[in-house]
């Protein structure tokens, strides 16, 4: 009896973790689709909204729909990311993924928008490097809007190329709940991003 009590109280112990085994890291969950991996941050929610053509993959925040992730596949004719030039002239080709200013009436040059602008992008920074044989840009971006709504958005674009087509994973948060802690996950996710 007294064997059975001890087993029993060990067991319970150490499900409740008393004697301080490594804890597994739950922030992140693993995705795989179709070609590619990603971590996702485990208190993010699959989205049916289709942002972009070739939307394969969409996660957010579940109390904030500004923090997301998407990735996007679509073919392509370049062989190697390095074809579409460098990461700054591969973001102009994809552009679409910062959105487009739909306003265009007359505004003066205010808050740091230029006359008739009520939407500006900064590049931060950008960078290229090989993981398994396969070039990846990276590039990270600012996006501000006149309604100054979170203060603007980073956005971070991780890509490559593989097999005729164009792999992009885009990770953002507003800027306010960036400097909040949402840095961490957006950063994580962005960076995990892995093509097969």
């Amino acid at each position: 009896m007294f064997f059975f009590l001890f087993l029993t109280a060990a067991s319970l112990l150490s499900t409740a973790n008393v004697f301080g085994a490594p804890k597994k890291n739950t922030d992140f969950i693993t995705y795989s689709g179709p070609g590619f991996t990603l971590q996702i941050p485990s208190k993010w929610n699959p989205s049916k909204e289709i942002e972009y053509p070739g939307t394969v993959l969409r996660y957010e925040d579940n109390s904030d729909a500004v923090s997301n992730v998407s990735v996007i596949v679509i073919p392509t004719d370049k062989k190697t990311i390095k074809d579409f030039g460098s990461p700054q002239e591969f973001l102009s080709q994809v552009d679409f993924l910062l959105g487009k200013q739909a306003y265009s009436g007359k505004t003066q040059s205010e808050g740091g928008f230029d006359p008739d602008a009520v939407a500006i992008a900064s590049l931060l920074e950008s960078s290229s490097y090989v993981s398994n044989g396969k070039e990846y840009y990276n590039i990270s971006v600012l996006t501000r809007t006149a309604d100054g709504d979170e203060g603007g958005k980073h956005q971070l674009i991780t890509a490559t190329v593989k097999d005729g087509k164009l792999y992009v994973c885009k990770a953002q948060a507003g800027d306010k709940r960036w400097f909040k802690g949402a840095r961490k996950f957006v950063e994580s996710t962005a960076s995990s991003f892995n093509v097969a």
